[in-house]
């Protein structure tokens, strides 16, 4: 079963005054990995190269650069590190302040798949449960006893709002799409809206909820 990330990692290590920071994130296309990849060379500007790699599944896209470092000594680890793990939709960047004292080829293979591996650590990869994320809607009276059923059978929410009305959204396994959609996790009558979220809209409540915690 594949691994994915639920949150941004981070890591930073020091070699021969050399600092390294890694950082990786979830992705669900090659154009969120872009645009990753670009904000921490905003962020990093003035590193003197800011290494990547990523996985998509989405057109089974794979790259990787090694940012003006030797070539095969910086890209390549970064992406050993997370694809032999077995995470998938995944982009990491490594960022280098060189220190003043060459590494070698071999000091630089290191260094940058232990800050690929310390990011991709700090992450904490899962493994991936095949689900989809519903949006249901009940009113303030009803909230309670939606709330502990779906507690009860373990569906897993995500995210709550509350405006004029609640809304949760609950990550639900494919297997239980059906009962759930059914009634069998609640009364029909406590809600009156339940649906599935797009991806691209699931991936966002989904990352800003870890990032809140």
């Amino acid at each position: 079963m594949p691994l994915i990330l639920p949150k941004e990692g981070l890591f930073e290590l020091e070699e021969k005054r050399s600092r390294f920071i890694g950082r990786c994130a979830p992705v669900g296309t090659e154009a969120d990995a872009r645009q990753f990849i670009e904000s921490i060379r905003a962020i990093e500007k003035g590193a003197n190269h800011n290494v990547f790699a990523y996985s998509v599944t989405e057109g089974n896209i794979i790259r990787f650069n090694d940012d003006g470092e030797p070539g095969g000594t910086a890209g390549m680890p970064v992406l050993n590190v997370l694809d032999k793990a077995g995470v998938i939709n995944w982009v990491c960047v490594v960022t280098r302040y060189f220190g003043g004292t060459l590494l070698g080829a071999g000091g630089l293979v290191r260094a940058y798949t232990k800050a690929a591996k310390g990011a991709m650590d700090d992450a904490g990869p899962i493994k991936q449960v095949f689900s989809k994320l519903y949006r249901v809607v009940c009113e303030y009276p009803q909230f309670d006893n939606v709330k502990y059923n779906f507690d009860k059978w373990e569906l897993g929410i995500v995210d709550i709002e509350y405006t004029d009305k609640c809304t949760l959204y609950v990550q639900v396994k494919d297997e239980l799409a059906g009962p759930f959609l059914e009634g069998t996790f609640y009364k029909r009558e406590e809600i009156w809206a339940g649906q599935v979220v797009g991806d691209a809209e699931a991936l966002a409540i989904i990352n800003n909820t870890y990032k809140q915690r």
